[in-house]
């Protein structure tokens, strides 16, 4: 069986190459070729391909916007990941379910390899993205780890308040406590996290899972 193709990428080199390979190989079929992520999608929806192949890196609709689209309108399509994006990105996609991951340094052999993978239900992620999410993942857990450790529970709890948007005044009632202590527990809280202000606290606080 033909395997019906949409290809996005927003780099046209990449995606010429993409196109040539695949029209050169008689189990695949290029529906559509397209640079970014609302084009992405609409060609899903116009087509029904079996698989998208797509960068993360697309504009007007990123890459993970797109896989989300992709689920909430209940589409059939298989997304592949192929792409240099961040490892931060490669494990919100796998995170959104997808099954078929690429680096763009493998060679394009490797990712119909995959694409064949995906189409017949099983799944390919790219050992070396494998490797490189798992050692970001036991770093992150080991960062919270230290964070945890680092605060006091009742300077924990401030810092949650104030990832949450409460100000100080409402912390301090709520913990029956004077404004001031609860401003000095948020001093403490900055010095030990290195955060500088309330914006880069909360930022720190959702990347390391403490809200």
């Amino acid at each position: 069986m033909c395997i019906d193709l949409v290809l996005a990428d927003p780099h046209p080199l990449m995606l010429d190459g993409l196109a040539h390979m695949f029209q050169d190989l008689p189990d695949f079929s290029v529906k559509s070729c397209v640079h970014h992520g609302d084009a992405a999608l609409q060609a899903v929806q116009q087509h029904h391909p079996h698989v998208l192949v797509m960068d993360l890196s697309l504009t007007r609709r990123s890459g993970l916007d797109l896989l989300q689209a992709l689920q909430s309108c209940g589409s059939h399509t298989l997304p592949v990941v192929f792409t240099g994006a961040s490892i931060g990105e490669v494990m919100q996609a796998i995170d959104l379910g997808v099954r078929g991951l690429v680096s763009k340094e493998k060679s394009k052999q490797e990712l119909a390899l995959c694409i064949q993978a995906v189409f017949e239900g099983g799944q390919w992620l790219d050992p070396d993205l494998s490797i490189k999410t798992m050692s970001l993942l036991l770093a992150q857990k080991k960062k919270n780890a230290q964070a945890s450790h680092l605060l006091t529970p009742r300077e924990l709890m401030v810092a949650r308040m104030v990832t949450e948007g409460w100000p100080n005044k409402k912390i301090a009632t709520k913990l029956f406590i004077s404004e001031g202590t609860a401003k000095l527990h948020l001093h403490h809280v900055y010095q030990k996290l290195s955060c500088p202000g309330r914006m880069s606290l909360q930022r720190l606080m959702q990347e390391q899972g403490l809200t």
